[in-house]
């Protein structure tokens, strides 16, 4: 019975040996087929997550940040306010299915989107100009509004990444300047 094992287990062996080999060969196979091809396979648009395009989101001007939270505003925020502009020349970017995220130390949060001009803890928000609609054609610009669920020091490495659908994200980092705590006439006045 002991030799019966040892024979079974070596066949095991053999057998996942050459289920590897063969799956390897034909990866190898699949892969020189394609690039040999010259160009993208077909089909290769049809993902949009696969097949991202640039960006067409830049940030235009400075970066502000503010204390709600009765803290010292000098180490912390917890609200962000920033202009970005639509650079480029392709369709406008529907701003209902822009995705934002925030990373700031230990601090990371993809954002909820508000319809209120005054998010909640945990949102953002467009700040579009008077009767302009929720999609930002070329060379037209809105300010985003930020409002994290806890205060971030000020002095760390923040990072905000913008992504409209089927694009790669805008990535937004650089010094904030701070406000003093109430400074943003808007979240004053939700106070």
């Amino acid at each position: 019975m002991g030799g019966s094992e040892g024979c079974t287990h070596l066949e095991l062996a053999a057998i996942f040996a050459a289920f590897v080999a063969v799956t390897a060969l034909f990866s190898f196979i699949s892969f020189g087929a394609g690039a040999s091809g010259g160009g993208p396979a077909a089909g290769a648009g049809i993902y949009p997550v696969l097949a991202a395009n640039e960006s067409n989101l830049a940030l235009s001007g400075e970066i502000t940040g503010s204390l709600l939270a009765p803290e010292p505003a000098s180490t912390c925020i917890d609200t962000l306010t920033f202009r970005i502009t639509h650079t480029g020349e392709g369709e406008a970017i529907d701003l209902f299915r822009v995705t934002v995220t925030v990373m700031a130390g230990d601090y990371l949060k993809i954002l909820a989107r508000s319809e209120d001009a005054l998010p909640g803890p945990g949102m953002w928000t467009v700040i579009s100009p008077p009767g302009s609609d929720a999609f930002l054609s070329a060379g037209e610009g809105c300010t985003i509004r930020l409002h994290l669920d806890r205060p971030v020091p000020t002095g760390g490495d923040l990072t905000i990444r913008v992504r409209p659908e089927g694009c790669r994200p805008c990535t937004i980092t650089g010094p904030v300047r701070v406000s003093a705590a109430g400074a943003d006439p808007l979240f004053s006045a939700k106070n």
